[in-house]
């Protein structure tokens, strides 16, 4: 059962490590993580079934990425407290869609070392993703270096792309993207059953989205989500309700200070888990740095009504499959936004079947 205390004890490294890992970036908010220890040290993550994306996810590949955020999350955490966690990716190997949940997508050892606590470690509690407009100078050669280096996969490139000219057509790429996904029902439809319409709500669930994680405040939070009233179909796909988030989104976008991309020559299951620790360690450097940024993924995704315009992206960047850009992020500095809310670590534990 979800969230029941089995074997594992109140203050146990396993807790510890899901304490830390679900702070990390996921799509969604979605946190669709699983944990099925068989020790106090030793456990399995899988994908959460109930929690993919199937209409904009529907191979999994960001909700893959998501685990891998996860993993680095908690490797870099648990380095505080002395400990390395040893992976095992994909121990009964790469599944299908039908198999997700049922199959692990890693396992997991703490080792007590005694090592020093990871560089980017203190980090980890400042991260957060801000859709907020970004203001002041443009990314500098120094950050775009600090970003690229602190990769440590081999298997993933890290590209900044900060130069205003070279950025303008990425940029109108990531708003056609964005309008796509919101005038396309079922993609939007998706959005609406993962987002939080009040305070009251976003505290009982401890996940998705909500007004407030898109960077809005004060009284314009509280008049947008009385008008969203509760995810009303017919006022969230209104024509005026659609219209002022592509507006507020739009703001975002050509906002940016720059852009960070993960490329990767190939784009499996085991590619995924790696390209989101990279994106894990690079989030944290940018918050090290002062920095701050937002994922545009609809260009990325894999649904049907995208297959065009993404066709374009990868010619604007040379991409040919199977290489694949698995992420796009905007970068630069703002305010800090509303702490998107996350579950009690118990909430992930299952029990092996």
């Amino acid at each position: 059962m979800p969230g029941s205390s089995m074997s594992v004890s109140s203050d146990t490294p396993i807790l510890r490590a899901i304490a830390y890992g679900r702070l990390a970036p996921n799509p969604h908010n979605t946190q669709a993580w699983k944990i099925v220890p068989s020790s106090d040290t030793k456990f399995s993550l899988l994908v959460d079934e109930r929690r993919l994306l199937l209409a904009t996810d529907p191979a999994a590949r960001q909700i893959h990425i998501g685990a891998g955020c996860f993993l680095e999350t908690l490797a870099v955490g648990m380095s505080r407290h002395g400990y390395r966690a040893e992976v095992d990716y994909l121990p009964q190997g790469a599944h299908g869609l039908e198999e997700v949940g049922r199959k692990p997508v890693a396992h997991i050892a703490l080792r007590a070392t005694g090592t020093a606590p990871d560089e980017l470690a203190d980090a980890i509690d400042l991260r957060q993703t801000n859709r907020k407009p970004f203001t002041g100078p443009f990314i500098n050669s120094a950050e775009a270096d600090r970003l690229k280096n602190v990769n440590s996969q081999d298997d993933v490139e890290v590209s900044v792309v900060r130069e205003p000219a070279l950025m303008r057509p990425l940029l109108d790429v990531f708003d056609r993207a964005l309008q796509i996904e919101i005038n396309t029902r079922h993609t939007y439809e998706e959005t609406r059953q993962w987002f939080r319409f009040s305070e009251r709500e976003r505290r009982a669930r401890r996940d998705g989205l909500s007004v407030r994680q898109l960077g809005i405040d004060g009284l314009r939070a509280r008049l947008t989500e009385w008008i969203l009233h509760d995810g009303d179909p017919k006022r969230w796909f209104s024509k005026l309700s659609r219209s002022a988030t592509l507006k507020d989104m739009r703001r975002g976008i050509y906002s940016a200070r720059g852009f960070v991309l993960l490329k990767t020559a190939t784009n499996d299951q085991l590619t995924w888990l790696i390209a989101g620790r990279t994106f894990a360690r690079v989030h944290l450097a940018l918050t090290q740095l002062g920095l701050t940024c937002h994922p545009y993924s609809q260009v990325l995704q894999e649904f049907p009504e995208m297959s065009i315009l993404q066709a374009e992206f990868n010619q604007l960047l040379g991409v040919q499959p199977p290489a694949k850009i698995q992420m796009a992020v905007r970068v630069g500095r703002a305010a800090r936004a509303y702490r998107a809310p996350r579950r009690d670590p118990r909430d992930f534990l299952h029990e092996s079947r």
